[in-house]
């Protein structure tokens, strides 16, 4: 059977979700040594060490783990909505924040809660101003959706995921965005999948699955019968599940999907 829709995960798959945080912690930390002196290579790593402590001890982290959401993210997204989930995200993220600004501030001997405050502004600021993009993703994006239907397949809270992708000129491309705080699914539930097969209106056999995490995206897309393919960004330290092809950059995915097209669909694709 011929593949008709290939669905994408977005984060450091089309947008390199990690550069984006990184980069705007740093700028966080040079308005630190701007104001107060300290080394900001200082507080930019007590601010990511405090971040990522906190975050994994916190009443958020399991929403996080279910929905794909994470520290990164809970330091300046809004998590409009009314499920538990987004309701448990807005009551958490405010003394998140200031407990990681102030605490990367207290490791590099400054304490000062106005500016720890103004630290997260900035930190806020810089990741809203744009999306670090894949440069191949939108050629790829522009060629395949002239053959196949394309959907966005993203773990996250709906408001953020969809900011995110309007700062890129990625969303003509996609006949759906399926979202996973939206459709009460996180990858690697088949559930999140299945949603975006029903918006194409096509069956497993006929869709391929491109992420970044062999957990998340391949396993994930195994759950509905979808075969995968996984770009290898070097970020995760996951093993034990082999995709149905591997590649290193968005360039090389016309090539993969040509060569899925002459082997056959998962199993329970077929059943």
């Amino acid at each position: 059977m011929p593949i008709r829709a290939v669905l994408f995960d977005l984060d450091n798959t089309l947008i390199l979700e990690d550069e984006s945080t990184l980069a705007a912690v740093r700028a966080a930390a040079a308005l630190a040594h701007a104001r107060a002196r300290v080394d900001a290579d200082a507080v930019a790593n007590a601010a990511i060490e405090t971040a990522e402590r906190l975050w994994k001890t916190s009443s958020a982290f399991a929403h996080g783990e279910v929905f794909g959401i994470w520290w990164g993210e809970a330091l300046w997204g809004a998590f409009a909505g009314d499920s538990p989930a987004a309701k448990t995200m807005r009551a958490f993220v405010p003394g998140f924040r200031a407990a990681v600004w102030r605490g990367a501030l207290v490791a590099a001997g400054a304490s000062d809660d106005a500016l720890a405050d103004d630290l997260s502004h900035e930190y806020i600021r810089v990741r809203r101003s744009g999306e670090t993009i894949d440069p191949e993703a939108e050629p790829l994006l522009a060629a395949l959706s002239r053959t196949y239907r394309l959907a966005l397949v993203t773990n996250g809270a709906g408001d953020v995921q969809r900011e995110k992708l309007s700062r890129t000129p990625l969303g003509r491309y996609f006949s759906a965005v399926v979202i996973s705080l939206e459709v009460g699914a996180g990858k690697p539930d088949a559930g999140i999948f299945e949603s975006a097969l029903r918006a194409l209106d096509v069956g497993p056999a006929e869709a391929v699955m491109v992420g970044d995490s062999l957990v998340r995206d391949v396993q994930g897309a195994r759950n509905a019968g979808v075969r995968a393919i996984w770009i290898d960004r070097r970020l995760w330290d996951e093993s034990g599940i082999v995709p149905d092809a591997r590649i290193s950059a968005l360039r090389d995915l016309p090539a993969a999907l040509d060569a899925l097209e002459r082997r056959p669909a998962s199993p329970r694709a077929t059943s």
